[in-house]
């Protein structure tokens, strides 16, 4: 069974527990926002608009300098506009006033005060807002979580709905679930639910398949040749969102694209189960890091 990597109570205290608990195993190394919200269960953000900002939270925390070092330089234009180009490249959309805030480890009402308004600065830089969305159904909000938790790594956050890669805006999920939680728990339950199904099914048709016949003389009849979103999941995180040719992610590489691939190729009688199944990146499954097999 999957389970959510996020808190259970979001007190102040239990919050401020985690930043030290994630603290305590940063002892002679240093602590970064984004190293943070890698392993913690409660993203950098949440403690931004709890305590103000991320510095305040460490400090609320007590944290030191010397594990954490804080921000000290004075954010400048061209700095506002190398972090826009920046969060651009990686995530290949417009960003929102609270993604480049977040970054630059400031209030977003500090950065609107000293640069003037959102949309200006959007358009100095060549870009246009992050238009309005539209509705969605359930099977598109949780492929769309797929997406993200492919693209981290990990299990998304609710601020990353804002930002690309993501095709569905927060909105969407506050509105059919009543909360950004609820849908995640939505998401695993129907994960498992499905998961659990196809397991059935998987046995019933075993069941009727002769033992001595080889894979090569199984026949796909009726069976779909495209994987499941519960399937894809599986694999996906049983192989760490990681190609299992190259090693290469979306997380830690820009431009990676992940793929699941049949080890005993469809062509010759390969199923889709998880045991035939692994994840490539769209260059090793195109044959382009075939050199690594040897790896």
């Amino acid at each position: 069974m999957f389970e959510l990597k996020t808190l259970t109570d979001y007190s102040d205290e239990s919050v401020l527990a985690e930043i030290r608990r994630i603290a305590s195993d940063f002892k002679g190394k240093k602590l970064t926002r984004k190293e943070f919200d890698r392993i913690s269960r409660v993203h950098s953000s949440t403690l931004g608009r709890r305590f103000g900002s991320w510095t305040n939270a460490l400090d609320k925390a007590g944290i030191s300098e010397e594990i954490a070092p804080r921000p000290k330089q004075q954010i400048t234009r061209e700095m506002l506009f190398e972090c826009i180009r920046t969060y651009i490249e990686e995530f290949g959309g417009p960003p929102k006033l609270d993604d480049i805030a977040e970054r630059l480890d400031v209030h977003r009402t500090t950065l609107a005060g000293k640069f003037g308004k959102w949309p200006a600065l959007l358009n100095e830089v060549g870009l246009q807002p992050v238009p309005l969305g539209r509705r969605y159904t359930d099977q598109e909000c949780y492929e769309n979580i797929l997406a993200l938790w492919t693209h981290f790594g990990r299990q998304p956050s609710f601020r990353e709905l804002k930002r690309a890669p993501s095709r569905v805006g927060s909105k969407a999920y506050v509105l059919r679930w009543g909360g950004w939680r609820a849908a995640l728990a939505a998401f695993i339950s129907y994960i498992n639910r499905s998961s659990s199904i196809s397991q059935n099914e998987t046995r019933a048709t075993a069941e009727l398949l002769n033992p001595s016949e080889s894979s090569s003389s199984f026949t796909h009849a009726n069976e779909p040749r495209s994987f499941s979103l519960a399937l894809r999941y599986k694999v996906l995180c049983r192989d760490h969102f990681r190609c299992r040719i190259c090693g290469r992610s979306p997380a830690k590489d820009i431009g990676v694209e992940l793929h699941i691939d049949h080890i005993i190729p469809w062509s010759k009688g390969g199923q889709n189960i998880e045991e035939n199944l692994r994840t490539l990146c769209s260059d090793c499954n195109l044959g382009k890091g075939a050199k690594h097999e040897a790896v």
